[in-house]
């Protein structure tokens, strides 16, 4: 069952008393990571359990242990604190404790680990021996996200469906770029809620009569589910709304962060990245890149950056937020706490991929010399402005 606010009673609450959290300066110090992790796992060769293909997930546990999921092998692993494996679960396929894309969600009740599998739309709830203890196709209970869900602690589901005018696409001249329109809904049960609709979504191109895709550097509504309802922003500035679970706006919070206007240095920098890739090493890939593939990527670069490109709820109701990774070399992320007042940032060395934090802790991939992948504990330090 589907209920909707109606517009009219959307705009009533919205008009409602809300408070707008603006912040010039960090409440505390600034953060960066300890020079070494406190825990490392992954390797070159050795124990199959410790070798990772493709890290697309990984949380830390309340006793500290660690769950990875692994798309290349189709499993989900979990160590412990000190970075010992424990057990394996999963495999390619269709059945109960069988996955086709991995992604884990977080904060999750009734569960130690939720996996969310991307290809299937479907949830598998673990316990903390690896055992397979629910399993639930979304569709069955009306919902169809467009990305990962989230949870929030106490029970609820919140996802963006598919986009509302995909059929537009159509439309569209080529090299037009706009944005997809989408909706907020919470999930309890079988019962589905939009809290808010219409806000502008991922940042589509027509790069010909019969091809859409992302837009280069393009902005993305983005979510993140808190016990009070729902953190949001459209990425245009430094700027979410909160909605509580009627789909009120009850608080807006706005920080400072850097000049988005993209500079020649950054595109210079993008232009080295891509000419670097494997598949433009020889003279002829060269030449290919120079002739066809930048031109093009050059010609769809926007002026502006996303403001950031995800969010990651804190179980007391704070937000990490991520900058968007393009704009500077090292990834930099804003705490938010449960009222939206800014606390600190936090900054990241280049080639580090945020997949859980605490507020003095991260989790991250990162990679070694030869592209392997690992998964690394560090715990953060205050530095000097």
């Amino acid at each position: 069952m589907i209920s909707t606010l109606t517009l009219a009673a959307f705009a009533a609450a919205s008009i409602g008393a809300q408070d707008v959290v603006e912040s010039a300066e960090a409440r505390d110090p600034d953060l960066t990571l300890a020079e070494k992790p406190l825990v490392r796992i992954g390797a070159l060769d050795g124990p199959l359990e410790y070798i990772f293909g493709d890290v697309t997930g990984a949380i830390r546990l309340d006793d500290g242990s660690f769950v990875v999921v692994d798309e290349q092998s189709d499993n989900v692993r979990r160590y412990d604190a000190n970075g010992r494996h424990l057990w394996t679960n999963g495999r390619e396929g269709d059945g109960p404790g069988e996955y086709r894309g991995l992604r884990l969600l977080r904060n999750c009740p009734g569960a130690a680990v939720t996996v969310f599998d991307w290809v299937q739309d479907r949830i598998t709830q673990l316990d903390l021996d690896g055992n397979v203890v629910d399993t639930r196709t979304l569709n069955s209970i009306g919902v169809n996200p467009y990305g990962e869900p989230a949870c929030s602690t106490d029970g609820r589901l919140v996802f963006t469906p598919w986009p509302e005018d995909r059929r537009s696409v159509l439309e569209r001249t080529v090299g037009e770029q706009w944005r997809w329109r989408v909706s907020l809904r919470v999930a309890v049960t079988d019962s589905v809620t939009v809290l808010q609709s219409g806000i502008p979504g991922a940042e589509r191109t027509r790069i010909s009569r019969g091809s859409v895709m992302p837009s280069y550097w393009g902005r993305s509504m983005v979510l993140a589910a808190v016990d009070t309802g729902v953190w949001f922003g459209t990425s245009d500035d430094y700027e979410l709304q909160h909605l509580d679970w009627t789909g009120r706006v009850t608080r807006t919070a706005r920080w400072l962060g850097p000049d988005l206007a993209v500079t020649d240095q950054q595109v210079d920098r993008y232009r080295d990245y891509l000419s670097g890739l494997d598949r433009y090493s020889d003279r002829e890939g060269r030449r290919r890149f120079e002739r066809e593939v930048w031109p093009e990527r050059r010609a769809y670069l926007p002026e502006r950056f996303p403001a950031y490109e995800s969010l990651l709820a804190l179980p007391d109701g704070g937000i990490w937020i991520r900058t968007y990774r393009w704009r500077a070399p090292g990834e930099k992320l804003h705490l938010l706490d449960r009222d939206g007042v800014w606390l600190r940032r936090l900054t990241m060395p280049g080639g580090f991929v945020l997949l859980d934090a605490g507020r003095d802790w991260v989790l991250v991939r990162q990679r070694d010399a030869f592209g392997v992948p690992a998964v690394a504990l560090y715990e953060l330090v205050e530095t000097d402005r």
